[in-house]
């Protein structure tokens, strides 16, 4: 029987309780007014009281439908006395991970039951905005990882061959865990090592295995959220863009959380020259900072830096300093833990190994990309390409990539070009549309015959490049790029490279004034490498 048939039972037995008391002869008019009165005022009780029950038993069962608090950009629900937040912000796993539990005070969201996984497919069916997939908190270390996947308290996400839905048009069952048929998907490079759930059938949860570098929406599980007073104190040019030196005492995730909200990470610093300016800045402010957090973790002894993936105790191209990184007690390293700057007055800075949970100050870095990171993953056999996101006119981006002793890109082959359209559209940041390349226009004009002709060279090297307009017999079996067609004018002589469509590129002219990225190209010799690093950096700092 419903809670409100209940409800009505209820009312008329006390209505019919009461006109019985107001009739009755046995009793006195006064009386009877009382009664009369008392009866009226337990009828709403009673109403009063059924309602709430009905609204409770409601808001039971309906809770997680309806957000608990909202935003543009996130929507939080109540399940089992735990608040879930779904942030609609485009990150990888790591980096949501950091932010579940710097910034939002608790945890990438852990469903290891059927009941939680249907929830969070219920919560997404439910959003103000379209989310397709969001990151949990499962993953494994790698294809060869004997434990499988698991969650971050140590459960193991199962997956067998009968956990996989083999058509997502299919019935789904009361199964836990479900996860998406991705048999027919290569399985990438970089692996997919990092969990997210999406749904089917509109409201149906689902697991995936996704490379942990792809950018998704996440979900992430909390009790409270606790807020922090934080202060710029300093900043520091140093390297290829600023140091923030914040007071604000946080821990080692919640510091790496707000600098990733701010649109920096928590501070790479691979110069001695840069640690003892941030060490003379520390001493220097009001307060002044004993120690901050900077970029670094280590678990099982091997320490790296979070914004490239690469060891703390690899010098790098900027190195200038031996033994790097400058330790406390490099005789004894800790297994685990965070990396910290520490000062004192009487030393050169050096780096400290921490408990994450320690709270103090931090220092977040502000700039481009470092020429390690563009060279850690190289493009091809021959060259770096390094993409440059500032913008320039054609003649600065030109002597731009002369700086760093490499040149604007050339598009002397389809390999090239396809290296190139790679570099502006599978980047770790937003794809680029526009880039210049290393192409001038050249204007002759015969006078004998009263002709104007226009060719197209590479001002790195001075050859020709291929146009239509210039093909030949004696051009058969050299490259020519994918032009737009259309006439050279003097007014648009710089070469332009458009991506259009991931992998379909198009050159053309544009007007040298144009602000717009750029791409460089360096040679992967040692020697050159060496000298390219030497001059960006002194060219930086």
């Amino acid at each position: 029987m419903s809670i409100f048939n209940l409800l009505i039972i209820h009312v008329g037995y006390v209505i019919n309780g009461s006109r019985f008391q107001k009739h009755n002869p046995y009793r006195s008019t006064i009386d009877c007014k009382s009664s009369e009165a008392v009866g009226m005022k337990n009828i709403f009780k009673n109403i009063l009281f059924l309602i709430s029950v009905a609204v409770s038993e409601a808001s039971f069962n309906e809770q997680y439908r309806v957000p608990y608090a909202a935003s543009d950009r996130w929507e939080t629900y109540i399940f089992n006395d735990k608040e879930y937040l779904i942030q609609n912000l485009p990150v990888n796993w790591e980096n949501a991970k950091i932010l579940c539990r710097g910034h939002h005070n608790g945890t990438l969201a852990v469903l290891d039951t059927r009941e939680k996984a249907e929830f969070m497919a219920e919560a997404l069916s439910e959003l103000q905005f379209s989310i397709e997939s969001i990151w949990v908190g499962a993953r494994r270390d790698s294809a060869e990882d004997p434990e499988g996947y698991r969650w971050s308290h140590g459960v193991e996400l199962r997956r067998t061959a009968g956990d996989v839905l083999p058509n997502e048009n299919d019935e789904i069952t009361k199964h836990y865990p479900m996860w998406l048929n991705r048999t027919h998907v290569p399985v990438p490079e970089g692996g997919a090592d990092c969990v997210a759930v999406e749904r089917v059938h509109h409201d149906k949860p689902v697991f995936l295995d996704l490379p942990c570098h792809l950018e998704r929406p996440f979900a992430c599980e909390r009790d409270a959220r606790i807020e922090v007073k934080v202060q710029n104190l300093k900043m520091v040019r140093c390297r290829t863009g600023l140091y923030h030196l914040f007071d604000g005492r946080m821990d080692w995730h919640q510091a790496a959380a707000y600098c990733l909200m701010k649109k920096m990470s928590l501070a790479n610093i691979s110069t001695m020259k840069c640690l003892k300016k941030l060490g003379l800045t520390m001493l220097k402010s009001r307060p002044s900072i004993e120690s901050a957090w900077v970029g670094a973790k280590g678990s099982l002894g091997h320490w790296t830096w979070t914004d490239t993936g690469l060891s703390i105790f690899n010098p790098g191209l900027f190195s200038d300093a031996q033994p790097w990184p400058p330790l406390r007690d490099r005789s004894s390293i800790k297994q685990s833990g965070c990396l910290q700057v520490d000062r004192h007055a009487t030393r050169t800075p050096v780096f400290l190994e921490a408990r994450c949970e320690r709270k103090t100050q931090f220092i977040c870095y502000e700039g481009l990309p470092t020429l390690k990171t563009a060279l850690a993953t190289p493009s091809d056999d021959n060259y770096y390409y390094i993409l440059v996101r500032q913008l320039f006119y054609w003649q600065h981006a030109f002597e731009n990539c002369q700086k760093m002793n490499g040149s604007l890109a050339s598009i002397d082959s389809n390999d090239i070009m396809i290296q190139l359209l790679l570099a502006m559209g599978e980047n770790k940041d937003e794809p680029v549309e526009h880039i210049w390349i290393s192409g001038r226009l050249n204007m002759t004009k015969d006078i004998a015959i009263d002709a104007i002709t226009y060719s197209w060279y590479n001002p790195a090297n001075n050859k020709r490049i291929l146009d239509p307009k210039s093909f030949g017999d004696s051009s058969i079996g050299l490259y020519m790029p994918p032009w737009l067609d259309g006439d050279f004018t003097m007014d648009s002589s710089c070469l332009n490279l458009d991506r259009q469509d991931h992998l379909n590129g198009l050159v053309y002219g544009l007007p040298c004034d144009t602000p717009q990225y750029s791409v460089c190209m360096i040679e992967k010799s040692s020697s050159k490498v060496h000298q390219s690093s030497e001059s960006y950096s002194s060219e930086s700092q």
